[in-house]
This record gives C-alpha cells, structure tokens and sequence, in this order.
C-alpha cells in the first residue's frame, strides 16, 4: 500500500489503481486502509461539526470511491511517472492528508465555530423559512372605515384612552382649582370630551403649522399675526391649563403601582396604543428592529444619551416596524435594567439583553417565517438561533469583536476593495464585504444561504436587503420629527403622550393611504383630521354671546360650510323680543325686535340691508 506523504516524493511499494482529479478537491488514495481510519479520528477530533459538514464528508468519501472506479490508463501512467520519483506539476497535490484538506475548505472563529467555504445545496427554489402564507402588509379596516380620517384615528386612540385622559385630568384640574379665590373662572371649569379632542386637534395644528415649539402667545395673537384656528378654539390661558393638568392615571395609587410598573404613569396609554395598532394591520414580509430616542432634558432616571442621535438626550423606545411603510407595530418604552426581559420566560431572561428586547418585540409574529433586520447592538449567533427557532428569519451587521467570526474576515490591508467572503452553516450565511481599504463589513443572515454578489455595485446579495430594509424605525422616527405636536415640558409623561399622538397620526395616515386609489399628502391627512376633531368645540363656541364678537365673526369664517343654524335659534333670539343687535357697539346699545334670517341673531335695520322678495 502506498504512504500519503506532504513532500509527495516517496516511492510508492504499490501502485494505487485510482485518485481523484479536479482543482477543487485533492486526490487521495481511497485503496489505503487507512483511509476510514483517518476519517474517523477526524470526526473525533471535532466534535463542535453540525450534521451537514458530516453529511458532506460522506458524500466525498462516496465520490472518492465513485471516482477511483473509472480510473483511466492515463492516470495509471501518472501514478507510475510518481512512483519512479519524477516531479510533477500535480505531485504537490495528489498526497495532501484529508485532514489538510477539510480543514483548508472551512474558517473557524476564535471559539472554533465552524463556517463553510461552500453554499449549501439549494435542494428547492424558495425556502421554506421565506413563505409566507397570511396576507402581508394589508389594512384590517373594512372599506368605509378607512377612508375617514376621523375613524381611522379613533381605533389607535380609542375612546377608553380619551376617557383615560378626561377623568384624571378633571380630577387634577378640581385640585388646581382651589388655589385661586375666584375658582369659578372660566379657564378652570371641568374638561369635557368634546373640548379634549379639540384640545387634541389644535396640538395636530401645531404639528402640521411646524409651530409645536413656538410661544404661545404668538399663536394666540389677535393682532393679525396669530393663527386664527387657536383662537377659535380656546383661550390662551384655557390652552396652558390644560397644559398643565393632563394626566393619565391615579395619582393616588401611583407609587404603589410603580413598584412593579415604573412608567405606572403612562404605561396605560403606551400599551393600549401598542394593541391597538396591531389589531388594524397585518406586517408585510420584513420588520425592522431598533431604538427611537424621544428628545427630553428634564429630570428622570430614564434619561439615556445616544451621541449618534439628533437630539443626543431622551427617552428610549425600542420599536418594531414594517421595513416596507414604517407602520409602528410593537414597542416597549425603555425604563432600566431588566426592563428588556417584561413578558419572557425564565430560560429566555438568561440570554443577552439585546436578545430579550428582540423576542419581546417579535413575540407577536413568532411563526409567521418573517425577517427581522436589525443592527449589530442587536445582533448575535445566539439571537439568529433563537430566531430560528421561533420560526423567523434574521439579517443584520455583526460587531467585530463576536468569537464566532473568523480571523480572515476581519479588516486587513491585503484584501482587495469590493471583495467578499462567505461563510456557511445549514442555517446561516456570514457575510464580509470590504468597502473601502483596510474596513470591512460583516453581516449575518439566516434568510440566505448563497454567495450571490450585485454585478454592478459588487455588494452582495444579504448588504443589498439589508441596506433596503434596516430604516423602519428610523424613518418612522423622522416623520414624527417632521410633524411634531410636542411642546416643551418638564414631564417626562407628556413627552411620552406627545409620542403617541405622533405614532398614532401616521399609522392612521399609513391605513388610510391603503384605501385610497391615489395617495395623499401627509399635510393634507393632518389638516382634516385636526379640523374634524376641532370643528365640534368651534360650532359650541360660535354661539356663546359672552365672546367678543369679532371672534365670533371669525369663527363664523373658519367655520364656512360647517357652520350648524339647525337649533342655534333660543328662546332669547325669537323674533319680538328686544335684545341688543349683535353688530352696533356695546356703549351704544341699541335694541332691536329683529333677527337675521341666515343666523337667527339679534340685528338692528341699520346694521341690515333690505332686499326684495326676489333677490331674498
């Protein structure tokens, strides 16, 4: 029997009747009997291997065997060139060790985690982690519902919040309310619905005016550089107390409840909004995984600084949201350690942080075989198997300091610009991509299992999806940046509600675009859905006398077509009773029988002009 030798210069006592050709895998002598010897003590030596790299030994050592049976004469004459000691170019080759030569087609991490060189076989065309069989990325919404914008905003912010809201704040309000001595004052009375979601409407205004930061006393100006809506609305000092009254729980068993709950003071609202809009919408085929850092500077424990953040300072919400629209679907505010691990199992609190916040956020979607993508804070071979078996798919960037990735993925200055390495498991694909030089990208996926590289941007396939899928969350927190209802507060509360009234303004615009044939302007969406929640509290204020009366004439304008003359008509308007006309002067005070034919108010005959019963 023939001696595999490194050197392949040793005279061979027996010719081998076959070996194995090709550049792609070394020959060897199959006859050898040490040959299952040599395998055995390789698969003993490793014992970290996953059924597919042992499977693949096999199908090699069949190969080998398949091969040396159709040995042909002109292999025989090269095996006879060898055994008279002639080099030859192949020589080199044909007598590498099979340990050699497995261990030359893997990469291994620093804890001897093993990848691949080769993809797996792709035995059928899609995956059956990537099918999906709900309907993604559709409204629950029927068809009426969803084209009224008022109605799409009342289930996120349903009227159990709205309820919420109005009993606490009317019980701070009756407390505020004693230290003035006059407490019967207008601005103090007790809130109502109708005002509440007016109250609501004119924030949205603020909102879509881009004057949520502006003073206001400018806003309240009635010297013609004001803006009309607030005015019509309510008073400035109406505005501020409310401003200052709203809550949103039980101040008197709240520190009770925030020895288990810490944000007992909105966690109510948060999580009822949070169900909410998982019930009108169903995720489309990826989510998106990551933080939002709300902008507040007051005093709170919560106060986290993220540097690479616009507003450096805040509170954290870890969200999850569709990749495709940005639709907020899932989100827990961020309130301390161990806050990540709220709603998970014993064995499941055992994993790392950032593993716990992602299975508290997916748990909705557990089995649904969607991809969630997510950046490296996040990112672990620990996450990508609990993902997995969870029956969801995971993509996203790996910190460089992770011991499963191996040295030669790491950054170096050989590697060549826009190269790329591959490393495989049956599950997983690792992925470094080198940019510019001596960097170096390194993702992992278990949603692709190839080697595929974009022709023309030469990225490969897994940076292409991650690049198109990984802002969900970020741009679902630009475009409550852009239309912000927040004002400047010390509470940290109300930075939290004004979050939610931003988070439910644009999942209320996102299902309400899906029922419409052409899309709107998300200026536009906020405009009618403020006037909608404002207009009812206006028609209210229109006819109170006691409001100077060219605000009333303004709102009368504002009002335009809403404006309501069914029921408006009181005992004190009839015609034949003397009242003061609404338009002279109040020092001249002039009373007048007569009434306007259109609004049904007291007018004098100089203040009127006649018309024939033609033209009337």
């Amino acid at each position: 029997m023939s001696e595999i030798n490194n050197a392949g210069n040793s005279k061979s006592k027996r010719p081998s009747t076959g070996s194995v050709q090709g550049p792609a895998r070394k020959n060897f002598r199959v006859a050898d009997p040490t040959f299952e010897q040599e395998v055995s003590e390789l698969l003993a030596s490793d014992q970290s291997d996953n059924e597919e790299n042992i499977e693949g030994l096999f199908i090699l050592e069949n190969e080998l065997i398949q091969n040396h049976e159709s040995d042909n004469d002109e292999d025989q004459d090269q095996e006879s060139d060898q055994v008279l000691g002639e080099e030859t170019d192949s020589d080199s080759s044909d007598n590498i060790p099979l340990a050699q030569f497995v261990a030359s087609n893997y990469y291994y991490g620093k804890n001897r985690y093993k990848w691949s060189k080769t993809p797996p076989l792709a035995r059928v065309r899609t995956p059956q982690h990537n099918i999906i069989t709900s309907r993604a990325g559709s409204s629950k919404l029927t068809s009426e519902d969803g084209k009224d914008h008022y109605s799409i905003w009342n289930k996120l912010f349903d009227e159990e919040m709205l309820q919420c809201i109005l009993t606490w704040t009317n019980h701070r309000i009756s407390s505020y309310r004693t230290k003035y001595v006059r407490y019967n004052r207008p601005e103090l009375n007790d809130l109502d619905m109708v005002e509440l979601k007016a109250f609501i409407g004119l924030l949205f205004y603020s909102a879509v005016l881009k004057s949520n930061d502006e003073n206001t006393s400018y806003l309240f100006a009635s010297d013609g550089t004001g803006c009309e809506i607030f005015r019509c609305g309510m008073s400035e000092t109406r505005f501020l107390v409310l401003l200052l009254c709203l809550r949103f729980d039980n101040p008197d068993d709240r520190e009770e409840r925030m020895k288990a709950d810490k944000l007992a003071a909105i966690s109510h609202i948060f999580n009822k909004f949070v169900s909410n809009s998982q019930q009108l919408y169903e995720l489309s085929e990826c989510v998106t995984v990551d933080e939002m850092l709300v902008k507040f500077r007051g005093r709170s424990y919560m106060i986290s600084y993220m540097p690479k953040k616009p507003g450096k300072y805040g509170l954290i919400i870890r969200a999850l949201c569709d990749a495709n629209n940005f639709y907020f679907y899932n989100g827990y505010i961020y309130s301390g350690k161990g806050s990540d691990g709220i709603g998970l199992t014993a064995q499941e609190k055992k994993f790392l942080v950032p593993t716990q916040c992602v299975l508290r956020l997916t748990k909705p979607i557990h089995g649904t075989n969607r991809n969630v993508t997510a950046d490296n804070w996040f990112s672990s071979i620990e996450l990508v198997d609990q993902l997995s078996s969870r029956k969801l798919t995971y993509v996203g960037t790996l910190k460089k300091n992770k011991r499963e990735i191996p040295k030669e993925f790491q950054p170096k200055k050989q590697r060549e610009v826009n190269s790329t390495l591959f490393g495989f498991t049956s599950t997983k694909t690792l992925c470094s991509y080198v940019p510019k030089k001596n960097r170096a990208v390194i993702l992992v996926s278990s949603m692709h299992h190839s080697n595929q590289v974009d022709e023309n941007t030469k990225k490969p396939e897994i940076i292409m999806y991650y690049n198109s899928t990984k802002g969900g969350v970020d741009e679902a927190d630009k475009k409550c940046s852009i239309y912000s209802s927040s004002r400047r507060t010390r509470r940290w509360p109300m930075v939290l509600l004004y979050r939610v009234l931003d988070l439910t303004a644009m999942n209320a615009y996102i299902l309400y675009n899906m029922h419409q044939p052409k899309a709107v302007e998300r200026g536009d969406f906020l405009k009618k859905l403020a006037r909608v929640l404002v207009v009812p509290h206006v028609q209210r204020r229109v006819i109170n006398a006691r409001l100077p009366r060219e605000l009333r004439l303004t709102m009368n304008r504002v009002l335009g077509d809403d404006m309501v003359t069914e029921g408006v008509q009181d005992q004190e308007t009839i015609q034949g009773s003397r009242r003061a006309c609404r338009i002279c002067p109040a020092k001249k005070h002039r009373m007048t029988t007569y009434v306007c034919v259109g609004c049904k108010k007291p007018v004098c005959l100089q203040c009127s002009r006649p018309l024939c019963t033609d033209c009337q």
